[in-house]
């Protein structure tokens, strides 16, 4: 999201100095820029490309979509410039910096081909421009005369580079988004098998233990009822490796939150005998991708804890979308627990620490409700701003 936001604030800076530059150009030199052009409709250009600039910038590029629209508001974004370029005298032209900005908006946010298709056309059509209308009009001349030449050569050559060095910086800022994130998601596994599997294998030791020096007493009655808790203990391990890998699963799927945790809570009430019920919002606001996944996440970790803890039969799941916030619920009908009691069970023991901390990631907080024979309610609000798309 920073990344995102930064990069849409050297964009917005671009646009408007490239327009900037431009007005003062065509008034500075207004007949040397265009000189086959009327004042009035040079200032009918400037005014109209002044409230498209705003426009733009008022209307980011929904660009994760990676929908066909989002490339024909691209393409839209290259023909407008292109063709103010070549409709106020091509090479000549005070608008040629302000042509660059769809090229490195494609260089900052889509892939490189993108980015060097769009550069070679801008330099091809403004070739051709001139080759063919040279011999109709004067407004374009001879390719070969005056400094049309090295104009053509620098512009292409910065269309070039506007395409490929923004999206080299912008990949490697990726790549280290990337291994952090993976690094954080190592940690958190890490964490997890500390909490769960390695303190049960812990324990599973000292009840074999004890289970010897039961059979070594012939005391063959406490050494059942060990047995049957190691049984239950080797139960409850199992159940927690089977819901991590299907949490895995369900995050490679790559489905939006709504599709993926209707899917989970299916899959968990059906293994679990626990009803589960979702209430998912009618609004079309759209999530980040790594709001979702902290989402689903953090769905998946209370379930988890419903799971092992809560002994309820329903569990109630809903999600709200307002103009400020984003807020998840988790109830269920179980046994509860005394919420300043919290501190003495053993860590990991409700995995609020997993769900705090994910959380606090997008700037939001948790909130817990509970109390013995009551249930259990679990609230995650996370700002609208840090997790829309």
């Amino acid at each position: 999201m920073r990344y995102e936001k930064e990069a849409y604030q050297f964009l917005t800076v671009f646009r408007f100095l490239s327009y900037a530059l431009a007005v003062m150009f065509t008034q500075v030199t207004p007949l040397q820029s265009s000189p086959s052009m009327s004042s009035l409709q040079l200032y009918i250009i400037l005014a109209t490309l002044g409230v498209y600039t705003v426009l733009k910038v008022l209307s980011p590029l929904h660009w994760r979509e990676r929908s066909t629209m989002t490339y024909l508001i691209l393409a839209g974004d290259f023909l407008l410039c292109i063709l103010l370029v070549i409709y106020t005298n091509g090479l000549s032209s005070s608008f040629l910096l302000y042509s660059l900005t769809p090229i490195m908006t494609a260089a900052l946010l889509f892939e490189e081909r993108v980015a060097l298709s769009l550069a070679a056309s801008a330099s091809i059509l403004l070739s051709i421009t001139h080759l063919a209308l040279s011999q109709f009009s004067d407004r374009f001349t001879w390719i070969m005369q005056g400094y049309n030449l090295t104009m053509l050569i620098v512009y292409s050559l910065f269309c070039f580079v506007a395409a490929i060095v923004p999206y080299r910086i912008n990949l490697n800022i990726r790549r280290r988004i990337e291994r952090e994130a993976i690094i954080e998601e190592r940690r958190r596994i890490a964490r997890e098998i500390h909490d769960g599997v390695a303190q049960s294998l812990g324990y599973l030791n000292l009840k074999t233990k004890q289970v010897s020096d039961f059979v070594s007493s012939h005391n063959t009655a406490k050494a059942l009822t060990e047995l049957r808790d190691i049984r239950k203990l080797v139960q409850d391990t199992y159940e927690d490796i089977r819901e991590s890998i299907d949490q895995l699963s369900t995050e490679t799927r790559n489905l939006p939150i709504i599709p993926a945790l209707t899917n989970y809570a299916t899959e968990f009430g059906n293994n679990n005998g626990i009803k589960v019920q979702f209430d998912v919002p009618k609004t079309s606001t759209q999530l980040s991708p790594v709001a979702e996944l902290q989402l689903l996440r953090i769905s998946q970790e209370a379930l988890t804890n419903v799971r092992r803890h809560a002994l309820a039969s329903n569990v109630d799941i809903k999600i709200a979308i307002t103009s400020k916030t984003v807020e998840m619920t988790v109830k269920d009908n179980g046994q509860g627990f005394n919420l300043p009691d919290i501190k003495d069970y053993p860590p990991g023991y409700h995995g609020l620490n997993i769900i705090q901390e994910r959380a606090e990631s997008l700037g939001g907080s948790l909130n817990i409700s509970s109390a013995p024979g009551e249930g259990t309610e679990i609230q995650v609000s996370l700002p609208i701003e840090k997790v829309r798309l």
